[in-house]
């Protein structure tokens, strides 16, 4: 399951409550500014018709026809905002009403409108109208509505600008403020997760912390944390200790016996004793060997965790080879005709001379012993080192136990499940990778790599 960052989910919610009340802020004054502008624009054709109004009653009625005949009703003219229309009642009901006046690109059905305001539709075209009507004088001005929506929208574009411009100023000042809270969280996160930090460096660290630079909701996670390891710390220490003892102390009185029983297996062929006599001294030889190698193995894994590391220089890799094929050749005489080593391809590792050599040893001795393979395959590319065999098969969950103290595959191999873990603290001591990946059809591969390269 893929995880999700605290800080980044907590920003995106930010900006997604700043954009919804930002969008309804933007919809409330849509709103509000079409219904102010709708009664602003309506106070203007009233007071146009007022004005109208006035002027005309302030006029002799001669005056008003000659006007009309010089300038007579010419093509509609877009530039005209306001049409107006004035029209006389003759109190002859035969004459009716009488258009004494009107503007440029009037409609021509404007003395046709109802009294008051009214919304109407003439040749494709929306126009809003108010109807006065005083005396015998009726005064008629209107305007079209695209007028109106095209003035509400340059008005919408001029705060919208701010409004998205705000929001942008908002986005980047919420950015700056969570990655500057962040900041302690993301060090203490970046320190804990390194690889070669040890329990009691992480201990220690976490102690020093300062709880200033600590969220007071995030300081029990880490009092607790830091709890957690110290226990762990200890608890380890602890096995190591009593390892490193029963260890030594075992060691003394199992080289007794190893040495009595191979005096017992000569003394056995000298008399010609029983075979099965002999047969049962030459297993418990076997079973001594197995457990002074156990001893040592322990002993070098106790030795590996006191160990203070230091700067190394690089170690040949093909001489520290030669070596380890030298030393196993004796035990595993089948070793000449299953290993194939790229010796071109190798290179130095930044490991010491003893450690590359445990290394390699116990790997090379795994994939005979264990997994049974006829061809194991060296090589370096890019200081990683890669050992590649056809043996045994394992199953994704077993690769995931290797490299754990005391793992067996099955009660019945040999060994005592050190090897691989005895390489894998040696190698994360000096800075490296230990990486277990299954091949087909079958086999095993494993990888050697600096932490920073490391996949």
């Amino acid at each position: 399951m893929r995880s999700y960052s605290l800080k980044w989910r907590l920003v995106s919610s930010l900006l997604l409550v700043f954009l919804c009340l930002w969008s309804l802020v933007f919809a409330w004054l849509y709103v509000d500014l079409q219904k102010r502008l709708q009664d602003t624009l309506d106070q203007r054709l009233f007071a146009s018709a007022q004005m109208v109004a006035r002027l005309i009653q302030q006029l002799p009625m001669q005056a008003l026809n000659n006007e009309l005949n010089q300038h007579p009703n010419k093509p509609a003219d877009a530039e005209n905002l306001i049409a107006c229309e004035v029209s006389l009642f003759s109190s002859d009901i035969s004459i009716g009403q009488h258009v004494v006046a009107k503007t440029r690109g009037a409609p021509l059905n404007l003395s046709q409108q109802q009294l008051g305001f009214s919304t109407w539709q003439q040749g494709g075209v929306e126009w809003r109208s108010y109807v006065l009507r005083k005396n015998d004088i009726q005064v008629v001005a209107a305007e079209r509505l695209f007028l109106r929506d095209s003035l509400l929208q340059q008005i919408l574009q001029s705060m919208l600008i701010p409004l998205i411009f705000s929001l942008l100023i908002c986005m980047a000042l919420i950015l700056l403020i969570v990655r500057k809270e962040f900041k302690s969280l993301d060090a203490l996160a970046q320190h804990l997760s390194r690889k070669d930090l040890s329990l009691a460096e992480a201990t220690t660290y976490l102690s020093n912390l300062d709880p200033k630079n600590i969220p007071q909701e995030v300081q029990p996670f880490v009092d607790n944390s830091t709890q957690l390891i110290q226990k762990l710390h200890h608890s380890l220490e602890n096995e190591k200790v009593f390892t490193a003892y029963a260890a030594h102390e075992l060691r003394s009185p199992l080289t007794a016996i190893k040495t009595h029983v191979q005096l017992a297996q000569l003394i056995a062929q000298q008399q010609q004793t029983p075979q099965n006599l002999q047969d049962s001294l030459q297993q418990a030889n076997i079973s001594i060997r197995r457990y002074a190698q156990l001893l040592e193995q322990l002993l070098a894994l106790t030795a590996v965790d006191q160990e203070v590391t230091q700067k190394l220089e690089a170690t040949d890799t093909t001489s520290v080879l030669h070596h380890v094929i030298t030393d196993l050749r004796p035990t595993y005489p089948e070793l000449d005709h299953s290993l194939e080593i790229h010796w071109t391809s190798l290179t130095t590792i930044d490991l010491p001379y003893f450690a590359l050599y445990t290394v390699l040893k116990n790997l090379i001795e795994n994939a005979v012993l264990h997994a049974q393979a006829n061809v194991i395959s060296v090589s370096m590319q890019d200081k990683a080192l890669f050992i590649q065999d056809n043996g045994n098969t394992l199953s994704e969950h077993e690769v995931e136990h290797l490299g754990q103290r005391f793992w067996r595959k099955s009660a019945q191999q040999s060994g005592h499940g050190l090897g691989l873990s005895l390489v894998k603290m040696i190698l994360s001591k000096y800075g490296y990778s230990l990486e277990f990946q299954v091949t087909q059809p079958q086999g095993l591969t494993v990888t050697l790599s600096p932490y920073t390269t490391a996949a």
